[in-house]
């Protein structure tokens, strides 16, 4: 009978000082909304049974919990983080606020890895070791797998692979399989919690995350990346935990890499960045979890991203957006061009867009498939040309929340080059020689328009090689300026007056604001603004899809007259010359045709696309093409709209001007 009391006493106690239940995560004010009612004693009261220990389990419940001369048995219970000497200082002083549960041992220790990352700020070494100790030990052993079965226990019926993942004894490898998990179960369950707040403590040393350490070890090694051994108890430890240190200089190898060699081998295997990526995926969902970015950008957070709730991406995405601010913290930046790098190769760092557009990703098969994780098509550029092809398709059937988020994207990828895998593939030399006078990157998110600038040069030692024009080609494609000019921040900012003005008045669209902007290419419109929206205009007369007044007005018949693709964006099956330019060649033919005339529609629109590109010879591109030797020539010294042309008119009868195009086919 007596043993039979002891039992139920040791059971009561293990439920009332279970570690994985406490207090609320101390964090931004709408964060809390996110995660409230964080599995606190009166939500979820764990009933898991106390099992007998192995002599193992004996040896490192005594490393974690030794029994003092005063208290031995039942007390073995009852000791916490908060008893133990080691940490008693740092508690004190970095924990004794509101919101810590100082009896929770999860509460305890996501309060010590929150602590400020400065000179000042380090957790001693005895409990910088201590911490270590009792993450492993909560994360790792029996008593995971247990809670694991409690806390999900009605989402392991549901689902039976979730179910294996609590049978997994190899240390690390349940909660890795776990997470695999997380981003599909519902936010407010009692699993999701019980997970998130276990990440929150792998995620700050992935020694803990078994798979990742097998799978990278010799990487992490060879690239000297850190250590895999528990830290030292005898060597101050500068950052907390690592605080995700290892994987940080692993993404930064990643990223570094091809800036210096496109060509090189990877420095990084591919199983390797396989755990890599998958870690990421969860990273971006939740701000926190990325523990070198939440340090470095905690104070822009607050600064630029104070009203946005985390979860689903969102702190990262509004981080984004400013990462080019004069005023964010350099580290923060930094880092944030990392992540950016990252989501323009695997589309599902993306949530805002994995969320938002969930419906159209899966009704128009733009999701692809995970076996093609390391293929272009799993690159945010493919994701978003597919969902703008849906929508051209599909006229009211893509949601306002995809649009939106579609919009936002392709907003990124203009001010934020590292977005588009091929640009940082191939524009590398053209962005060092062109872009970055002082060493660093144009300011502002203006590397995209210097690129853009140096298409249409006509010197060859200052224009940009095939590949990199063609990376150009595609992420114009992606954002398709002309449909919403808004997209391009820096030509907004430099048009400005024109278009809050005169355009706001004329322009009955965001379609409509560039047309209104090229009637006013005059001496009265800003330079700035002029270079800025011929940088544009120079991709949209080489591919009449891009025009939407004109695609709208001819798709038809560009089809069937001019063999032009039936969707907006289609993969060219054979090489061969560009179509863009092709096509619109073939409307303008075919409107002078009276056997069988294009649509009214359309042959205005073909009309007032040639008028426009009248203005500059850089938007015809058959003429810039073959005369650019004999511009140079005769026609450098008045470039103002029309004179070109003028030039070209005045001289293409003289002998020398012949003489000059001599290789030049007849047109």
């Amino acid at each position: 009978m007596n043993l039979l009391v002891q039992f139920f006493s040791i059971v009561l106690l293990y439920i009332q000082r279970n570690p994985y239940v406490g207090a609320q995560i101390q964090r931004n004010p709408l964060d809390a909304q996110a995660a409230e009612q964080v599995l606190s004693p009166q939500h979820v009261r764990p009933h898991a049974p106390v099992q007998l220990q192995t002599a193992t389990q004996a040896q490192q419940q005594q490393l974690l919990n030794p029994p003092s001369d005063q208290q031995q048995g039942l007390d073995t219970y009852r000791k916490h983080l908060i008893d133990y000497e080691e940490c008693k200082e740092d508690v004190h002083k970095y924990c004794f606020r509101p919101g810590v549960e100082l009896k929770s041992d999860m509460s305890v220790l996501e309060c010590l890895q929150d602590v400020k990352l400065s000179e000042t700020e380090v957790l001693t070494a005895a409990c910088e070791h201590l911490v270590w100790d009792f993450k492993v030990n909560l994360t790792q052993d029996d008593q995971f797998r247990q809670a694991s079965k409690l806390y999900c226990k009605d989402e392991m019926v549901v689902n039976s692979n979730l179910a294996q993942c609590a049978e997994v004894t190899e240390p690390g490898y349940s909660l890795s399989c776990f997470m695999s998990f997380i981003l599909n179960l519902p936010k407010e369950s009692s699993c999701f919690k019980f997970l998130d707040r276990s990440a929150r403590l792998a995620f700050s040393d992935f020694r803990v995350v078994g798979p990742f350490v097998a799978v990278c070890k010799s990487t992490i090694q060879r690239l000297q990346c850190g250590t895999l051994t528990p830290p030292s108890a005898h060597a101050k430890a500068r950052v907390p935990h690592s605080q995700g240190h290892t994987l940080e200089c692993l993404i930064s190898k990643i990223y570094r890499a091809p800036q210096k060699d496109p060509g090189a081998t990877p420095v990084v295997d591919e199983a390797c960045q396989h755990e890599i990526m998958r870690i990421a995926e969860l990273q971006t969902e939740d701000f926190h979890l990325d523990r070198p970015l939440y340090f470095a950008c905690r104070e822009d957070r607050e600064k630029f991203c104070k009203t946005v709730q985390s979860g689903q991406g969102k702190v990262l995405e509004c981080l984004l957006t400013h990462r080019t601010d004069p005023m964010m913290e350099p580290e923060c930046s930094k880092l944030l061009a990392e992540r950016a790098n990252m989501m323009g190769q695997n589309y599902r760092l993306s949530h805002p867009l994995l969320s938002g557009c969930a419906i159209e990703l899966k009704e128009f098969s733009c999701a692809p498939s995970a076996l093609f994780s390391g293929s272009p098509n799993f690159h945010l550029s493919w994701v978003l040309l597919c969902l703008e092809n849906a929508a051209h398709a599909n006229p009211g059937k893509v949601s306002k929340k995809c649009q939106h988020e579609m919009v936002s994207h392709r907003k990124m990828m203009l001010s934020e080059f590292r977005l588009s895998p091929e640009v940082v593939l191939t524009c590398g030399r053209e962005i060092d020689m062109f872009c970055s006078e002082k060493g660093d990157i144009e300011a502002e998110g203006r590397t995209m328009h210097c690129l853009l600038s140096h298409a249409q040069e006509r010197n060859e030692n200052q224009r940009l090689g095939p590949q990199c024009m063609q990376a150009l080609q595609t992420v114009m494609k992606v954002v398709d300026v002309g449909s919403n000019y808004k997209v391009d921040e820096v030509l907004y900012a430099s048009c400005k007056r024109l278009i809050d003005g005169p355009c706001a008045m004329d322009a009955q669209s965001e379609a409509n604001t560039l047309n209104c902007l090229m009637k006013h290419m005059d001496i009265d419109m800003p330079k700035e603004c002029e270079q800025r929206l011929l940088e544009v205009q120079y991709f949209i007369s080489r591919d009449w899809q891009l025009d939407p007044q004109l695609y709208l007005a001819c798709h038809e018949d560009a089809v069937s007259k001019c063999s032009a693709n039936a969707n907006w964006h289609q993969q060219p099956i054979q090489q061969g010359p560009d179509p863009g330019p092709i096509v619109l060649a073939c409307l303008y033919r075919a409107a002078y045709n009276d056997q069988n005339p294009l649509k009214p529609e359309c042959a205005t629109n073909v009309r007032r696309a040639l008028r426009t590109r009248a203005v500059r010879v850089n938007l015809m591109p058959d003429i810039e093409s073959y005369c650019r030797e004999a511009l140079s020539e005769f026609c450098s010294t008045d470039v103002k709209p029309t004179q070109e042309m003028r030039c070209l008119q005045e001289y293409f009868q003289l002998d020398k001007f012949k003489k000059s195009m001599v290789n030049v086919p007849q047109l």
